[in-house]
């Protein structure tokens, strides 16, 4: 199963044993000169941060993965590989 975490972008997780869930890759990707901060106002002004914020995974039949990330940093297309890729049983 894919995740997104938003800032901490997508997690893979194998769910095969209900009760040991175990995580199998993630990628958190840079930040690039197009990401847009993220801003909020508070009582001493504005506080602004530049993160990703990966809120739309999405996988197909081939095993490519995609982000997509709404502060502009963009589309990550991406492949599991190793052990990863086994155990979510994509085409070879």
């Amino acid at each position: 199963m894919f995740f997104s975490w938003f800032n901490a972008s997508v997690w893979a997780v194998d769910i095969c044993d209900d009760y040991h869930l175990r995580e199998i890759a993630y990628y958190i990707p840079a930040t690039t000169g197009r990401t847009v901060p993220r801003c909020l106002k508070t009582a001493v002004g504005e506080r602004c941060k530049l993160a990703i914020q990966t809120s739309n995974v999405g996988v197909d039949d081939r095993g490519l993965i995609y982000l997509v990330d709404p502060a502009n940093t963009g589309m990550h297309i991406l492949e599991l590989t190793g052990e990863a890729r086994g155990i979510a049983d994509f085409p070879p």
